[in-house]
């Protein structure tokens, strides 16, 4: 009896150390629901990051946009003999509703500084590109892929939707200062020039751009 009873004690000891195949079934189902709940989580967590990081480099390529557009036509200037500035017909500021043509000073690593003419439209290309070109102002137009990095054109924004450019001045001696679509009448430049733009993306703003160009 006292055999049987010690093998019966052992037993139990057994059972009670071990797990049954339904616990087993529910540990693992657990483990999986946690699993997946912490990958989720960190999923989540990465793509939160991502959208942090392109919105932060979205609004510095507006930023430093606005800022390089608010630079040169802010210190505006025409090219003349010896350095002077002068004003004549081909060396104005030209704008249309959807395309500017100014000249200004650049200081910048691509060169040593000096007057640079620049062009700034809107490309249909994808969702629509802000684009700017550029060139020394007393270059050949046809010789400017001898110039290198001198001359070329980049994308400032992507995603561009809108573009439109307006100008205010008037466009002579008698008439009072308006907002015109279309700036090529007198040499000087308009009191102000502003730059409408809207995205494809609608979280993307655009913050109102207007510069009052100086020579």
């Amino acid at each position: 009896m006292g055999v049987q009873r010690a093998y019966r004690d052992m037993e139990g000891g057994r059972r009670q150390a071990g797990f049954t195949l339904v616990e087993l079934l529910v540990a693992m189902t657990l483990l999986a629901f946690l699993s997946i709940t912490l990958f989720g989580g960190l999923r989540f967590g990465a793509r939160s990051w991502e959208a942090v990081v392109d919105s932060s480099a979205e609004r510095d390529a507006i930023a430093s946009t606005q800022t390089f557009l608010r630079d040169r036509l802010g210190q505006l200037t025409l090219p003349g003999p010896a350095g002077r500035r002068l004003i004549d017909d081909d060396g104005r500021l030209d704008g249309g509703p959807d395309r500017l043509e100014f000249t200004a000073p650049w200081l910048s690593a691509l060169s040593l500084g000096g007057l640079y003419r620049f062009t700034l439209w809107r490309e249909d290309a994808g969702d629509g590109r802000l684009m700017l070109s550029w060139a020394p102002a007393e270059a050949d137009p046809d010789a400017l892929e001898e110039l290198g990095d001198l001359a070329g054109e980049r994308v400032l924004l992507d995603g561009v939707a809108e573009f439109a450019l307006s100008y205010y001045g008037a466009a002579d001696e008698e008439t009072q200062p308006e907002w015109l679509d279309q700036w090529e009448g007198p040499a000087p430049p308009p009191l102000l020039v502003r730059i409408d733009l809207a995205f494809a993306d609608a979280r993307r703003v655009w913050p109102d751009f207007v510069v009052a160009p100086k020579f």
